[in-house]
């Protein structure tokens, strides 16, 4: 063995109970994301991590032979939130700016934003550029101002996987037009082989189909307009997602007028989540970012849970 000793209640099982909280990791992942021991060989990361979480009783083995970790059932429920109140609940708003590519394939982030809402109130905002390493299309500098030179020197998504992960953890991700979203920061951590962060997530698209029915669009303009909210830096991450997250108080303080005051609730009554073929995605040209925009024909745009 290695001779190493962790204490239960250290700070390094805390962090490793946190990392699992988003689901089952191996050994090897949890030597890395959590004792900061990168390219660890399996056969060390497994005596590593079971130093480390042997007789932990929140955690279990996961896996044919062992190798990966996962919490227990009783310490999962201890940890779902399903039925606390809208309002009590912690919400991270999220909004991306890519390149024009398609999530997966050849777009990428160069822009994100993450706005904390907690308790009915916009709290701290994390905001950066991102070098991709690509260059941005002249159409997209038109419609964010956004520059390829101004992307150069900025922290690759690799290198603010853990930040963002952080923002993400333990919150309900809201973004206006989720799936989209959602879509580019998946992509974006698979490729950085970063573990995927797991929870509800919640898209104010849906939202306003069910909660302003009268209103003809749905896009950001749109809504925000609706509710009398100012959006500044449009079609930059921070000022749009500044803006979804002042929308999403509105909505949320709207659903608890009609009755709708615990997760649940929420879920039932915003129903499942419209499908009406692949739609149109922001990204691919000026139209079809109009498109997304518009609040139309967004596939699984609405609330459901990551996978």
């Amino acid at each position: 063995m290695t001779g190493l000793h962790f204490a239960r209640e250290g700070v390094l099982v805390r962090k490793a109970l946190r990392r699992l909280e988003d689901g089952p990791r191996s050994s090897v992942d949890l030597a890395a994301e959590v004792l900061g021991v990168h390219g660890c060989p399996p056969a060390m990361a497994r005596r590593l991590v079971t130093q480390l979480l042997e007789g932990i009783p929140e955690v279990a083995r996961d896996g044919e032979r062992g190798d990966a970790w996962r919490l227990a059932t009783a310490a999962r429920r201890a940890r779902k939130p399903a039925a606390r109140r809208l309002r009590d609940l912690r919400y991270a708003v999220v909004d991306v700016e890519t390149n024009g590519g398609v999530a997966g394939q050849n777009g990428r982030v160069v822009e994100i934003a993450i706005v904390d809402v907690d308790r009915g109130a916009i709290g701290g905002c994390y905001s950066t550029l991102v070098d991709a390493g690509v260059t941005i299309p002249p159409w997209i500098t038109r419609l964010t101002g956004i520059r390829t030179e101004m992307t150069h020197g900025a922290p690759s998504f690799s290198q603010i996987c853990d930040p963002v992960r952080e923002h993400l953890r333990g919150r309900v991700f809201v973004a206006h037009n989720a799936a989209y979203d959602w879509g580019f920061l998946r992509a974006e951590m698979r490729r950085a082989g970063a573990g995927i962060p797991r929870g509800p997530r919640l898209c104010t698209i849906h939202m306003a189909r069910r909660l302003l029915p009268g209103l003809e669009r749905r896009g950001l303009d749109s809504v925000a307009d609706y509710y009398g909210i100012e959006i500044r830096e449009r079609h930059r991450a921070r000022g749009d997602a500044v803006a979804t997250a002042r929308i999403l108080v509105r909505m949320l303080e709207d659903a608890e007028r009609r009755g709708w005051t615990t997760w649940p609730a929420l879920r039932k009554a915003l129903g499942p989540v419209p499908r009406r073929g692949r739609g149109k995605r922001r990204g691919r040209n000026p139209a079809q970012h109009e498109q997304h925009d518009n609040g139309d024909n967004s596939p699984n745009d609405g609330m459901s849970h990551r996978t």
